[in-house]
């Protein structure tokens, strides 16, 4: 038996076939990048995604093929809000707006005066991530796109519908729209008003993990699996990372340091007041929530940073930023980062904000920068983390996954800015554990999320983060400075 997880991220799409125990017998994957042509635009060849399906796809039926294996069973998880017009055939019309591109700007401020009833209807205030400001602002600037869609779909239900040729949406995606009612779980006729969308041009809505349907002739031709495979929507891809790391029963919290950054903990209810920050969306458990906030740029920094300071570094680099982060103390002698890249996300929404080093002197090292932009990272995280744990109380300890978590350091300045002992797994991967949890529940291979999870092994390669005690204090004092800096400048 054969589970076929496919994890769509930002910068690239995974493949792993799973057996009923989550042991990956085979993994592939494609890499790409989105196309950041201003601090405002950035966008996707929706084709490259269909591409590396179908790639992926081939070459796992190629080694089922070769090991006398088969695939039962077909789950996705994607990124959430970036948005692909596409024509009765469901060919895209124009490249995806990506979810980092911020041309809707104008469209926020100006449905900002309708704050009240989007927050209380959609759980959130209006902002430039969600995908219904993007809808908005493409019927605004082109509406011919605008008129000639057939469906505005996002990257899951565009994936979802070239393997099955089914239109549906799983709730964690609308979740994120502001154009679904987050209490009945149904478009909204209000909120379709107010960003003046038709409701013809969305998807039929689905619980997450639910059926999406079954691989059809077209999907199977391509890529040599067969036809009449169940296909599971798991949910959304930081739902499914929480999942995956056991993150599913009240007052559970995660921290996940991917492009961006997500916290999140799992409520059981909608509450009763919406206050528009943190963001209460769909869990990938029915019947649950989780409450996230976010930041906007996260391993992306990072990753900027190596690829300008640390281009002549032969082997491992990441080793040699360790050791360089090591030999700068705690505060990083003065220096400190504004983690603005790519705006503020919660729990201000300013997607005017920029980054910016402060406090360099002729004595500040290249590791004293690099630990300043992963302190102020932690920085903005804590600040979100704050509202998400006055939404669902505090937790006392984290789980924390994502690229930037395989830094020793960077988890170390986590434990002590957060003040809480951190669980990390290692070389697990969350979003497709998640997936394969999910899916699993809802085939009725198990009966349950606990045993799904305790079947993948939930407890192994734990590795335990303390925050140490001298450094909690002077690291809450250097947050204070940076958000007072924030302050004054914004």
């Amino acid at each position: 038996m054969g589970i076929l997880v496919f994890d769509v991220g930002t910068s690239s799409m995974k493949g792993a076939l799973l057996n009923d125990k989550a042991e990956i017998l085979c993994q592939f994957h494609r890499k790409y990048h989105p196309t950041f042509y201003s601090s405002v635009k950035v966008t996707q060849d929706p084709e490259i995604w269909r591409k590396a399906l179908y790639d992926i796809a081939r070459d796992v039926g190629d080694w089922c093929k070769d090991q006398n294996e088969e695939v039962e069973m077909i789950s996705l998880t994607a990124q959430r809000t970036s948005i692909i017009p596409v024509d009765h055939k469901g060919d895209p019309l124009c490249d995806a707006v990506m979810w980092q591109d911020k041309r809707n700007i104008e469209v926020c401020t100006r449905l900002s005066a309708m704050n009240g009833q989007i927050i209380r209807k959609s759980g959130t205030m209006v902002n430039p991530v969600f995908s219904g400001s993007k809808m908005a602002w493409l019927k605004e600037t082109q509406p011919e796109i605008y008129k000639k869609a057939d469906r505005i779909f996002v990257v899951a239900d565009y994936l979802l519908y070239h393997m099955t040729g089914q239109r549906k949406l799983d709730r964690t995606y609308a979740s994120r729209s502001h154009l679904m009612n987050l209490r009945t779980g149904r478009w909204d006729s209000v909120l379709l008003d107010i960003f003046g969308i038709e409701k013809n041009k969305l998807c039929n809505l689905i619980d997450p993990g639910e059926l999406h349907g079954y691989t059809n002739e077209k999907f199977a031709a391509s890529t040599r699996l067969k036809t009449g495979i169940p296909v599971y929507s798991a949910g959304g891809d930081q739902q499914c990372s929480a999942l995956g790391m056991g993150i599913y029963e009240e007052g559970d919290m995660e921290v996940t340091s991917g492009t961006g950054a997500f916290i999140i903990g799992i409520a059981e209810k909608v509450p009763i007041v919406l206050l528009g920050n943190p963001i209460i969306n769909y869990s990938a458990v029915k019947g649950k929530y989780i409450v996230e906030a976010s930041i906007l740029t996260c391993s992306a920094a990072f990753d900027w940073f190596c690829n300008n300071f640390y281009k002549e570094v032969n082997g491992d680099v990441y080793q040699k930023i360790d050791q360089e982060i090591s030999q700068s103390p705690p505060g990083a002698n003065g220096c400190m980062l504004l983690p603005f890249f790519q705006g503020r996300a919660t729990p201000q929404w300013n997607p005017k904000a920029t980054a910016s080093f402060t406090n360099v002197t002729l004595s500040t090292t290249r590791g004293d920068m690099v630990r300043a932009l992963l302190e102020g990272i932690a920085y903005e995280i804590r600040n979100n983390l704050d509202i998400v744990e006055g939404q669902i109380g505090k937790a006392d300890q984290i789980h924390i996954g994502g690229g930037l978590s395989n830094s020793h350091e960077f988890n170390q300045i986590q434990a002590d800015v957060y003040g809480r002992k951190l669980i990390h797994y290692q070389h697990r991967e969350a979003g497709i554990i998640g997936a394969w949890t999910s899916t699993m529940v809802e085939s009725g291979k198990v009966s349950d999320h606990e045993e799904a999870l305790e079947r993948a092994g939930r407890n192994n390669s734990l590795q335990i983060y303390e925050p140490v005690e001298k450094n909690i204090e002077k690291y809450q004092e250097l947050r204070a400075d940076m958000n007072h800096l924030y302050q004054k400048i914004y």
